[in-house]
């Protein structure tokens, strides 16, 4: 599909919450000083040209002529069904689609952000949404350094338009709180968990509190950012159903990596036969929601009253339900006498949520998250949308102007303490996607 924004217009400033990047290989083999590379590529790695991933010492590999490429799929004038009808590892894919270059090179990004009318954006990793599975905990160690200056050189390219946000390696929290400091002051403005099981322990455990209150201290947001779970069976029984040539996260594994809720539906899926992608689209919501439900259910947030939470990539239009049923069923369990917040005023007072352009039950309970919207693009990977897809879709519902600018920028800038850039007031007349060979060179 043609680039079909030509025309557009907007007077106010767009923040884009959720924008990522695919790692290259020079994260590892350039940011890494040499005396550490080999400890650390052997305990993660990853090569997206040559579709090589690393894990604990394990080797898993994909065929260009079989691997979709969702991390850098997306770009301007895409729609999810053009994507959807075109197959991977043909020419067609190589012609229509392809490998977006916005993932590597941040001058691709700032034109895709142009023709996408967005101002700002905080960046985000892709691989590094699996650092918290890695065992070793120096190789975590140099591997999240390494990101966090290789993703910091990236956003160089223009500072008042994109802010990177960091990674952090939890397998030892004395670590992580050392690089929370040293990227707090480089100047960024938020740094990520993601909400599972890893290593036997979940990011609300006791053990992590010294970390959530170095966030307090430091003013850092933390980003509760969700990803894919699947492959790894839970029980016995489960495996068996589900063959030993189901989808994996990581080849060769025989033993459960991560518990993740994102894992039930991928996998109950797989034992039926679907070839549907259960993880992606409802994984990353059961993540969010069983986080967000233990905390507001647990007075864990309270723990923490000056620390900002922003929910990421989750969707959002099931925070009501989850709201309402923290409240209902803290009330008929008031004679624990256990000290816990209103839900309601626990969340709005700490925390925020990522939503997408075509959220049409968000947008119509505008007024519930016209204060803590953050709406988010995702791109480039293959589910993204621009914003004029956002702006359409909240005229199209009557949101009124001064929430539609709360929701695609004001928001997201008041909690990350930025200040506002109007770059694009209107769409570029031509716009030509610049993409990368699904073949190494």
């Amino acid at each position: 599909m043609a680039y079909s924004a030509k025309g557009r217009t907007k007077d106010f400033p767009v923040f884009d919450c959720d924008s990522h990047i695919y790692e290259p290989p020079e994260v590892w083999d350039k940011y890494i000083p040499e005396r550490h590379r080999e400890l650390a590529k052997t305990h993660f790695y990853r090569d997206a040209d040559r579709l090589v991933l690393v894990r604990n010492s394990r080797i898993s590999f994909r065929s260009p002529n079989e691997w979709k490429y969702p991390a850098e799929t997306w770009h301007p004038g895409l729609t999810k069904h053009e994507i959807g009808n075109t197959p991977p590892g043909t020419r067609e894919w190589d012609e229509k689609i392809g490998r977006n270059a916005s993932a590597r090179d941040p001058h691709v990004r700032l034109k895709d952000m142009d023709a996408s009318g967005i101002d700002q954006v905080m960046i985000f990793p892709s691989t590094f949404v699996y650092l918290p599975l890695v065992e070793n905990a120096e190789a975590a160690h140099l591997c999240a350094r390494a990101y966090n200056d290789w993703v910091y050189d990236y956003c160089g390219a223009d500072r008042k338009r994109m802010y990177p946000a960091a990674v952090l390696p939890l397998q030892d929290v004395d670590r992580a709180i050392d690089e929370l400091r040293r990227v707090a002051k480089r100047g960024f403005k938020s740094a990520l968990v993601r909400p599972i099981i890893a290593l036997d322990r979940y990011p609300t455990f006791p053990e992590f509190d010294p970390l959530w209150k170095e966030f307090e201290e430091l003013g850092m947001v933390l980003g509760m950012h969700t990803f894919p779970s699947r492959g790894e069976p839970l029980s016995p029984g489960l495996e068996e159903r589900m063959g030993a040539d189901r989808k994996r996260l990581f080849a060769d594994e025989d033993n459960v990596l991560v518990y993740s809720p994102g894992q039930f539906v991928a996998n109950i899926m797989q034992a039926m036969g679907s070839k549907q992608a259960g993880d992606a689209a409802y994984g990353f919501i059961a993540e969010a929601m069983t986080w967000t439900g233990v905390v507001l259910m647990t007075g864990w947030l309270e723990k923490f009253p000056r620390l900002k939470v922003a929910i990421l990539e989750s969707n959002s239009s099931w925070l009501p339900l989850v709201l309402e049923k923290a409240e209902g069923y803290l009330d008929l369990y008031r004679h624990t006498n256990e000290n816990i917040g209103d839900p309601k005023e626990v969340f709005y007072k700490n925390c925020f949520i990522a939503f997408e352009g075509d959220e049409e039950i968000t947008f119509r309970l505008w007024d519930l998250y016209e204060d803590i919207g953050l709406w988010s693009s995702d791109m480039p990977h293959l589910d993204a949308a621009d914003v004029w897809e956002a702006i359409d879709n909240m005229n199209k519902w009557k949101v009124p102007r001064q929430a539609q600018e709360k929701m695609l920028g004001g928001n997201a800038r008041r909690l990350y303490g930025i200040e506002p850039e109007l770059v694009v007031t209107q769409a570029p007349d031509e716009y030509t996607p610049v993409t990368m060979s699904r073949f190494a060179s």
